[in-house]
């Protein structure tokens, strides 16, 4: 089973994230990037950060 990003779909090295609008996902780095700069990714809850 491949993994690929929630909002491309692209099959790359994923990052995990909780998005305000679409809960925990995982993101390419381009579109981690651009949610992030949009302030959508929210902390995660067992690691405190938005990321992996």
């Amino acid at each position: 089973m491949n993994i690929k990003c929630s909002i491309c779909g692209k099959e790359d090295s994923l990052f995990r994230a909780n998005h305000r609008d679409l809960g925990a996902i995982k993101l390419c780095a381009g579109c981690w990037s651009k949610e992030h700069s949009k302030e959508k990714l929210l902390p995660l809850e067992d690691k405190g950060s938005c990321c992996r």
